[in-house]
């Protein structure tokens, strides 16, 4: 019996294993003569950095090499004519980005997810939230979407951790023959949270980097060389404020306004909830941003907060999902 195709160069680590495991299965079911089903849609999510696209384009490229039509797309490039047509037809299609569908487009795309299901041709979809909390621009997409969309298997990928990133990091670094002292790697491992692609990148500079050196990489030049990019990527209560912001439809300087009707006073005790968990900031320094509040208003908020999340689920996803991104 001729060996199964694999996914050789994808990593299975705690974070993603559920959907390496979802991942490999359709491969099997369009490769092996028996055609065995599978769980279809496959919905993925995670934040951005967490593996989504690694994962299908690793998949595309298997089936590809096999003879298998694979389409791949942007959720938001959905209405061209030409890519529903080939959405239609293909033996797989990829769907990546969903929280970018346009509305307009929904009927359009509840009809090909009907007739790729009527011939039994698999769809694997993307997206940074779970089917039930898809939504375009602050409007939620219908259920007679979201409903199809998790009639599948819905699997969930978590921000990768320090463990993971130190064995991705060490993957890579052997893919590329590259000899990393492992104090460098763990630095990487602590420091470079912005997921998969940024670990990439700074494997692509520590190459680039030792080709410049007679001599073997040390920790303090590795240092040096990344204390400015990652300093300017530091996380700020700026940057919390606006991305919570983006997420309740608020602008960012209402936050630090006097006002405390329901749109606004939510949104900025999350925000100052978050700005407690992620940043060692003092209560009084995190008030003084929001609009010079005391401390005393700040731990009011985060308590209120912690205890909202307990009981109320679509919350609770929102801070979670809110906080991987930021972290």
């Amino acid at each position: 019996m001729p060996n199964r195709p694999t996914l050789a160069r994808v990593l299975a680590l705690p974070e993603n294993r559920s959907a390496l495991v979802a991942i490999q299965d359709l491969l099997f079911t369009l490769t092996e003569p028996s055609r065995r089903s599978c769980a279809d849609p496959l919905f993925l999510h995670g934040p951005s950095g967490c593996g989504k696209t690694f994962l299908v384009s690793a998949l595309a490229e298997e089936l590809a090499s096999c003879g298998i039509c694979v389409f791949k797309m942007s959720a938001n490039d959905f209405a061209a004519e030409s890519d529903i047509g080939a959405a239609k037809q293909a033996d797989l299609l990829i769907v990546e980005d969903l929280q970018h569908l346009p509305l307009r487009s929904v009927d359009s795309f509840i009809r090909l997810i009907d007739e790729r299901g009527h011939f039994e041709r698999p769809t694997i979809f993307s997206a940074l939230v779970g089917p039930g909390r898809l939504q375009h621009r602050g409007t939620p997409y219908p259920q007679r979407l979201t409903s199809r969309l998790g009639a599948g298997l819905v699997v969930a990928l978590d921000p990768l951790q320090a463990p993971s990133r130190r064995r991705l990091l060490k993957s890579l670094a052997e893919e590329t023959k590259m000899a990393i002292a492992p104090d460098i790697l763990n630095w990487f491992a602590t420091h470079l949270t912005g997921g998969g692609r940024q670990l990439q990148g700074a494997i692509r500079q520590f190459k680039a980097l030792q080709r410049l050196q007679t001599k073997p990489l040390r920790l303090a030049d590795i240092r040096a060389h990344f204390r400015t990019p990652l300093e300017a990527g530091a996380l700020t209560v700026q940057r919390i404020a606006e991305r919570v912001s983006g997420y309740f439809h608020v602008a960012p300087k209402r936050l630090q306004s006097a006002r405390r009707s329901r749109d606004v006073l939510l949104p900025r005790q999350v925000s100052m909830y978050l700005a407690r968990q992620l940043t060692d900031l003092s209560l009084q320094k995190i008030g003084k941003f929001f609009g010079r509040r005391d401390h005393k208003t700040v731990h009011h908020a985060c308590l209120k907060i912690e205890e909202v999340i307990k009981t109320d689920a679509v919350l609770s996803g929102a801070v979670r999902q809110m906080r991987a991104e930021l972290a």
